[in-house]
């Protein structure tokens, strides 16, 4: 019975992605506290990236510049938002690029208007 239950687990494992899909997950620490996470999944020759912040303060704007292998793909401004859940408020981004020939870098710059606090992430694949 646990070799059967184990191998069911392994096939449903194998088709949850793609062979080519990649996924890349980091965190960090923004220059006054706030903390930040950086997703990027490729698919199908598509990356599907994201950018959040967790932040103390609410109604902040936050400018996300985003660039992918050196050059600006994306700048963009979102106002931070209280959660309800908890003392903190949050800040997102979500993107799709499309897949360039060889490597891909994607670098994260986010900066609060008000307070100049700065998060920063780099992912590859």
């Amino acid at each position: 019975m646990k070799k059967i239950i184990f191998a069911i687990l392994v096939a449903s494992m194998s088709y949850s992605l793609p062979a080519n899909a990649i996924e890349v997950e980091q965190m960090g620490n923004c220059t006054k506290g706030s903390q930040w996470n950086a997703d990027l999944e490729l698919e199908y020759r598509v990356f599907d990236l994201s950018f959040d912040i967790d932040t103390r303060e609410a109604n902040q704007d936050w400018t996300l510049t985003l660039r992918h292998n050196g050059k600006k793909a994306l700048s963009q401004t979102v106002q931070s938002m209280q959660d309800f859940d908890d003392s903190y408020s949050e800040v997102e981004w979500n993107i799709i690029r499309p897949d360039r020939r060889g490597a891909d870098t994607f670098n994260f710059r986010a900066v609060n208007k008000v307070t100049g606090e700065v998060c920063k992430a780099t992912l590859k694949a």
